[in-house]
């Protein structure tokens, strides 16, 4: 029976959840226990639901990046951890690749969102923003930060929020006025 990765979010946690469903991994990574022992992370999504994955006994690095269907017995529904629904996906359980992740592009709105005076429109519908723009914005946020000689961790943050919000803007096809080609008074030609 395949089911969608919202049908096991729906499932009472604590039980076990019969069926298949296919998600998109990634965010993989192992941690090791102060016993020695390791154990594995991931993020699963599909259609806009998210899933903390967790495998005692499977590295799931080897799927980052792919779509993979997870299926068999050993798939637990675990409690929600910061709002965030779990799951526990045991050595008995199958996961064959489906495919590869492609990088969606949100599509360009047809009208502006409306704002409000004074409160930044929003112009994504996700709150997580892609790692490369966070890395870039950074970059050029540590650049500007050293050239006015405020270096602090707030300033970055707040200069690189700047520019993440204005590439949101781009992104979204909210382009500043084409300048006026006219020469002013003040202007010669």
């Amino acid at each position: 029976m395949n089911n969608t990765l919202q049908d096991l979010v729906n499932t009472q946690p604590g039980s076990y959840f019969s069926g298949s469903f296919q998600a998109s991994v990634s965010e993989c990574k192992s941690i090791n226990t102060k016993t020695g022992k390791t154990f594995y992370k991931a993020t699963l999504t599909e259609g806009g639901v998210e899933v903390s994955a967790t495998s005692f006994s499977r590295d799931l690095a080897p799927f980052e990046g792919k779509v993979m269907k997870f299926t068999g017995m050993g798939i637990k529904r675990g409690d929600d951890f910061q709002g965030k629904p779990q799951v526990t996906v045991g050595d008995k359980s199958i996961i064959s690749q489906v495919g590869v992740v492609t990088q969606w592009t949100a599509p360009v709105p047809t009208q502006p969102a409306p704002s409000v005076t004074g409160m930044p429109t929003p112009y994504t519908q996700s709150s997580r923003i892609e790692g490369v723009t966070v890395g870039m914005a950074i970059n050029k946020a540590v650049d500007i930060c050293t050239k006015t000689g405020d270096v602090s961790e707030d300033s970055i943050w707040q200069r690189a929020s700047m520019l993440i919000r204005i590439a949101q803007k781009l992104q979204a096809g909210n382009l500043a006025p084409e300048p006026n080609n006219e020469p002013s008074e003040e202007e010669p030609y």
